[in-house]
């Protein structure tokens, strides 16, 4: 059986399992989302994060050409409320704490996007910063961060204490751009991704104060390294560029490099997500194959899902992770255990892609005239 596959895993053995069409796991039965729905007047709907208490942020939109977002909130129950904007049409809530705090951006009344933070009563608060920013994530004790536009018309890193002071987070020498990745709960570290004088893409780590550490200093390649995700304790997981493929590899809170087991090019794999045990998730490819659901962990890699196009997104602590089997949305057990979750009535394809603590799942769902955001609540 295919889960059961640990180091070394070869292209030849990926390749034979698949063309075998072998089950990569025992499977589930097939269980249905919730549909969380739209705000009145609009037709699709897309649901981006969720806290331990079950709130979740997202957007509604219109059915028309262009894409209108309307920033909302839904409880615990699937209960839908819209968010205030800065006095524009359009907001986008992206992330949320447990503390039921959620930040984006949102349009100010001359249409500027702002990075902005909604309270749990919805009251909203501009962050502050020259020109136009949006806010990407946010840590369990308030700190924010995402990116701005300079003068220059760079987009840079940027750092918002709880109290809304804000940090332009360092560039690599000679270079500018740079992007967040994702933030440790205690809002201490913060992964992403930095372009140098050359145009080589870095995977990097900033401090609180805003220093910036080169996590891939060999890495010239193009696309070079990526910072997918960091998890609580610091340890960040991404690729390295060799020979033209995704390697994937983690960073320790020192700054030490570890390969994460896959074979050797020509396969690329791409971790997507870390949870605290340090236990990644994401998709591999071998050669002539497309991509498979795979998971690392300490005793080695294991592949989800080895008969069909697969990828996993997210894994909560408990090691169960999600993803998507052939455009359906999918649960990994922590045992490797296969659950299809369905579509909404009237609709062929969903697409996981959170995980509560406690296992609620989002995603969205397609339907004949186009989608909505969905959940699965906790088995």
């Amino acid at each position: 059986m295919l889960s059961s596959l640990k180091k070394p895993l070869t292209v030849g053995t990926l390749l034979a399992a698949a063309a075998l069409g072998l089950p990569g796991v025992a499977t589930a039965a097939t269980v249905g989302p919730v549909d969380l729905g739209t705000l009145p007047g609009d037709a699709f709907s897309t649901v981006n994060a969720i806290n331990a208490d079950g709130t979740m942020v997202g957007e509604s939109l219109p059915q028309d050409v262009r894409m209108r977002f309307h920033p909302v909130k839904w409880d615990s129950q699937g209960r839908i409320g819209a968010l205030p904007t800065l006095g524009g049409e359009q907001g986008r809530p992206v992330a949320v704490n447990d503390h039921g705090v959620a930040v984006g951006w949102a349009q100010d009344a001359q249409g500027e996007t702002r990075a902005v933070r909604w309270a749990p009563d919805g009251t909203v608060t501009a962050l502050p910063w020259t020109g136009s920013s949006d806010a990407a994530v946010i840590s369990r004790t308030g700190v924010v961060a995402g990116g701005g536009s300079t003068p220059q018309s760079t987009y840079v890193a940027l750092r918002w204490a709880p109290d809304g002071s804000v940090t332009q987070l360092a560039s690599l020498p000679g270079g500018g751009q740079a992007v967040v990745t994702g933030i440790t709960a205690d809002g201490s570290l913060i992964s992403g991704e930095a372009w140098d004088a050359a145009g080589n893409q870095h995977a990097v780590r900033w401090s609180a104060t805003g220093a910036v550490t080169d996590l891939s200093p060999a890495n010239q390649g193009n696309p070079g390294a990526t910072a997918a995700a960091i998890n609580d304790f610091g340890v960040i997981a991404g690729t390295v560029t060799e020979a033209g493929q995704h390697v994937p590899v983690a960073w320790k809170r020192d700054g030490r490099q570890v390969r994460l087991d896959w074979p050797a090019p020509p396969a690329s794999a791409t971790p997507r997500a870390i949870n605290r045990a340090g236990v990644v998730v994401g998709s591999g490819e071998a050669e002539f194959a497309q991509s498979r659901a795979v998971r690392w962990s300490a005793s080695g890699v294991t592949v989800l899902q080895g008969a069909r196009r697969s990828e996993a997104v997210a894994i909560n602590d408990s090691g169960t992770a999600v993803g998507n089997v052939e455009s359906v949305a999918a649960r990994w057990a922590a045992d490797g255990t296969e659950t299809i979750l369905g579509a909404l009535p009237g609709g062929d394809y969903s697409w996981a892609t959170g995980i509560a603590r406690d296992g609620t799942i989002i995603g969205r769902s397609d339907l004949p005239y186009g989608w909505h955001a969905v959940y699965w609540p906790a088995s």
